[in-house]
């Protein structure tokens, strides 16, 4: 069974990740190793999270592109004097490093793959949100976690923010009144979207196992780095971006009761018929969204 299939065809379960704050060290003063799985901009911001707080060695970094390998490891030597070592495949860091906690910083279509097979080699998992590209890799992830007795983490933010809590705290106390209606929204800016050209991807990168399990697409500047979380084929635009954390707020102030249904609509009315004819390519997602 390819990887492609077995996302598709995972056992499903209905219940959701229990978030835990924090993993203690099974012994006093000891470090946890520490290991990121895509290793750009984000990932070093998760991770430098981790080493300010004193309880992580890291002992690795993956990503697929050698350069930002490069770059990452140097900024954690500067940090934290640690000395990772670096893979551009991350199922060799896993069976080689055997870290502790896997940070998973990639891409939302690799969140699945990452978090099943580092849950699989015995870490314990910080994922970044979206759990995963779709409903039944989610529900893969959480069946793994349970099986392996592992714990995950999912990366929303708005649940630690001081701000955030304050306000939470003051939704709940029953001080607003009663709320018949919540409206949520996510704004940014857009016009009509002109096709990026095709072109050679960095000799720094595989391309290809950046795409993985989802569609291998031309290399495009417009898909990375950054705007694949406008091509549905790796992400699903704002509405899984950015609407992720504020529908988690609603969760978090209802005490997590879940909606029995959820319907939702959208189109391309503003950056128009999406492209991608071999020469060039524009994004695809949704310009605009209701859930």
């Amino acid at each position: 069974m390819n990887r492609r299939t077995f996302l598709r065809t995972a056992s499903v379960t209905t219940a959701a990740f229990a978030a835990v704050p924090y993993i203690r060290a099974a012994s006093s003063g000891r470090k946890l190793r520490t290991a990121l799985i895509g290793s750009g901009w984000w990932g070093k911001n998760i991770l430098r999270e981790a080493m300010a707080s004193g309880r992580c060695q890291v002992v690795a970094l993956a990503d697929v592109d050698a350069n930002i390998l490069e770059i990452s490891a140097e900024q954690v030597n500067d940090l934290s004097g640690d000395t990772p070592k670096l893979y551009r495949d991350y199922r060799e860091l896993l069976t080689r490093e055997k870290p502790d906690v896997v940070i998973i910083a990639t891409p939302d279509h690799w969140h699945a793959l990452n978090t099943i097979d580092a849950l699989k080699a015995g870490a314990h998992v910080f994922v970044e949100k979206p759990t995963g590209h779709s409903v039944n890799e989610s529900r893969a992830m959480l069946k793994a976690a349970r099986e392996t007795g592992r714990i995950v983490q999912v990366g929303l933010h708005r649940r630690i923010g001081p701000h955030h809590v304050s306000a939470m705290n003051f939704l709940k106390s029953g001080a607003v009144g009663d709320v018949g209606m919540v409206r949520l929204f996510a704004h940014g800016g857009g016009a009509e979207e002109s096709p990026s050209p095709n072109e050679e991807a960095p000799e720094s990168m595989d391309w290809d196992f950046w795409c993985g399990p989802a569609p291998l697409r031309p290399f495009n500047k417009k898909l990375h780095p950054g705007g694949w979380r406008n091509f549905l084929d790796y992400g699903n635009g704002t509405l899984g971006d950015w609407g992720v954390h504020w529908l988690d707020q609603v969760l978090w102030w209802n005490g997590e009761q879940y909606p029995r249904r959820v319907f939702c609509s959208g189109g391309r009315p503003v950056r128009g018929e999406a492209v991608n004819d071999g020469r060039g390519q524009t994004s695809d997602a949704p310009d605009h969204q209701v859930a």
